[in-house]
């Protein structure tokens, strides 16, 4: 599943948090907005 490759992505990273931040923004609805990006554009 998705979770489990995130996990296994995640062995790197110092913290759990870091590892539930990436899977928030890989599997999140939730798109920050990028700099130096136009809104107006989508791609």
């Amino acid at each position: 599943t998705k979770i489990r490759l995130i996990t296994r992505r995640g062995f790197g990273f110092h913290t759990p948090e870091a590892v539930v931040a990436l899977a928030m923004l890989s599997l999140g609805g939730s798109r920050p907005q990028l700099p130096g990006r136009d809104p107006r554009i989508s791609q």
